[in-house]
C-alpha cells in the first residue's frame, strides 16, 4: 500500500493564494501611512523657504483621496501678511515683513489691525483724482498661498519624490514584517 501526505502541498497552495490579499493590504497600508506623513514633509519643506508658522501650514494643506491615487492639496486662498513675520516699522512710518526668508518687505502705508477677533495688516488705498472721501479706504494685505508655496520651483517634483520614498519604504517594510512571522 502506498500513502502520500498532501498536506504541505495543501499548506503550499494555501500560502500562494492568500499572496495577492497581502499584497493588497500592504499597499492600502502604505498609502495610509503617505496620507499621514506627506502633510508633515511639506509643511517642512514650505518652512526652509518662507517665514510662517507650522500651525498655518497645516491649516492650509491637506491630502485628498480618490479611487486610485491620493492628492496633496494646498489652499488657494492667500495668506494674510500678518501670519508672517510682520511688525510695525522702527520709524512708525508702515509695515516691516519677512515672507521669503532672507528677504525683507516694507509697505509704507501698511498697519495691523483687528478684524472680528483676529489680527490682520492693512495698507491704506490712495485715492486719486477729484474724489472726497471722509476716511481713506483700506484692504487687507496677504502673501503667497499656501497652494503657491507648493507649486514654487520644483517642489511639487520633490513632493511626488518624497511620497513615492515613503510608499516603499513602508512596502519593504509590510514585507519585512510579513517574512518575520
Amino acid at each position: 500500500m502506498i500513502t502520500i501526505d498532501a498536506d504541505g502541498a495543501l499548506e503550499a497552495a494555501r500560502q500562494l493564494s492568500g499572496i495577492p490579499a497581502k499584497i493588497a493590504l500592504a499597499q492600502r497600508r502604505a498609502l495610509g501611512t503617505l496620507r499621514r506623513r506627506w502633510p508633515v514633509i511639506a509643511r517642512r519643506d514650505i518652512q526652509t523657504e518662507y517665514a510662517l508658522p507650522a500651525a498655518r501650514i497645516r491649516a492650509g494643506l491637506s491630502v485628498r483621496t480618490t479611487s486610485e491615487s491620493l492628492a496633496l492639496v494646498g489652499v488657494a486662498r492667500g495668506v494674510g501678511l500678518r501670519n508672517f513675520r510682520s511688525k510695525r516699522s522702527a520709524d512708525d512710518r508702515g509695515l516691516d515683513f519677512v515672507a521669503i526668508k532672507g528677504k525683507c518687505g516694507f509697505r509704507r502705508s501698511g498697519f495691523h489691525g483687528r478684524h472680528r477677533g483676529v489680527d490682520i495688516a492693512f495698507e491704506r488705498t490712495p485715492v486719486r483724482g477729484d474724489k472726497r472721501v471722509p476716511r481713506t479706504p483700506i484692504r487687507r494685505l496677504y502673501g503667497p498661498s499656501i497652494a503657491q508655496m507648493l507649486r514654487k520651483g520644483d517642489r511639487a517634483e520633490r513632493m511626488a519624490e518624497a511620497g513615492l520614498a515613503v510608499i516603499t519604504s513602508e512596502i519593504d517594510r509590510q514585507a519585512l514584517r510579513a517574512r518575520r512571522r
